[in-house]
């Protein structure tokens, strides 16, 4: 079976930090990734943008950009039935300006995000990064 999936995310850093969740489900559990998600009905891309940003790490942004899109395929075994699927997986990234570190959502959003947090871009566990953290990287730098 075959799947595709847009998303939209947001890169927020500041000085050697980088705004991430801890994944509670998906492709990506237990891993660090990108605050943001799928399009409800009717939905632009920025109002995605804004509603996953405020549900995931409690963020209200008004300053992002459209920075780059990309994507991945990659198997993932569903946890409810146990089936292999082909994931293509694709993201359109905003880079967000904020003007210092923000205390953020800590807590479960009772979705797919188990909080957010600061990730030391120095010092931090790369191993834990998703793979569109580690595309975003790439793309727009440490």
């Amino acid at each position: 079976m075959k799947r595709t999936h847009l998303g939209v995310y947001g890169i927020v850093k500041y000085k050697d930090k980088l705004l991430l969740i801890k994944k509670a489900e998906g492709p990506y559990t237990s891993l660090y990734d990108l605050p943001g998600g799928g399009f409800e009905f009717g939905e632009t891309p920025e109002q995605v943008l804004i509603r996953e940003m405020l549900e995931e790490t409690g963020l209200s942004i008004t300053n992002y950009k459209l920075s780059f899109c990309g994507s991945l395929c990659f198997e993932h075994n569903l946890t409810k039935d146990k089936s292999t699927v082909e994931l293509h997986h694709i993201g359109m990234f905003y880079e967000v300006v904020i003007d210092g570190l923000i205390d953020v959502k800590c807590e479960p959003d009772g979705l797919d995000s188990n909080g957010a947090f600061w990730f030391d871009l120095v010092d931090g566990d790369y191993e834990m990064l998703a793979p569109f953290v580690k595309m975003a990287l790439g793309k727009v730098g440490r």
